[in-house]
């Protein structure tokens, strides 16, 4: 895979903040939840669609969460989480996320959320990539690409006591990817766990 023009030196700032933010939530004493989640990751055009669907391509993801403001049916709330994933078409990589959660629940223990994040991910692709450098010759770049991700999450549960259960789908904007696919799309299907953590002021 060629790349056309000069590419800027990629930066990790991304994930420093990721990082900031996320340690920055942990510390407040709210109640808080961890999670973990196993998914099939794809490559996917539109949202619940999955063009190439027909491999399994395995993502862990372990998380944490805060709660901001909880009222009787609903709850606000940020969560962080760390995605590990391997795929045909990427490659092998990591994606770290932030997101903004609302929760609505029903006296049966059911409940839905939506999110909707940012983050970034980096991975070591399949193809060997080529750049040009100062010379305009093409060398060989870097094996490890970072790019930027916005994820959208929907999840339907149901919670007992202090642990939940539910099925989560994750469809996330990535890029800059290529020049001819400056945005890739790719979607996240799964189950997951949660564990509820009481404040100390509670």
């Amino acid at each position: 895979m060629l790349s056309q023009t000069k590419q800027p030196a990629m930066t990790k700032l991304p994930f420093i903040l990721l990082i900031f933010i996320s340690v920055s939530v942990c510390s407040q004493d709210r109640s808080k939840f961890l999670y973990a989640e196993f998914s099939d990751l794809s490559i996917t055009l539109w949202p619940l669609y999955k063009p190439f669907g027909s491999n399994f391509d395995p993502a862990l993801t372990l998380g944490g969460g805060i709660e901001y403001r909880e009222k009787k049916k609903t709850m606000l709330f940020q969560t962080a989480q760390l995605t590990g994933y391997t795929t045909e078409i990427m490659g092998q990589g990591f994606n770290l996320t932030t997101s903004i959660g609302y929760q609505y629940n029903l006296s049966s223990g059911i409940f839905a959320e939506g999110l909707l994040g940012v983050g970034a991910s980096f991975f070591f692709p399949v193809r060997e990539t080529f750049v040009q450098d100062d010379n305009d010759n093409y060398v060989a770049a870097k094996p490890i690409r970072f790019i930027s991700s916005v994820p959208m999450d929907i999840i339907l549960g149901y919670k007992t006591g202090k642990y939940s259960l539910y099925l989560k789908y994750r469809y996330m904007m990535q890029g800059p990817y290529t020049e001819i696919m400056p945005a890739l799309p790719t979607s996240l299907t799964g189950i997951g766990i949660r564990y509820n953590i009481q404040s100390s002021s509670k």
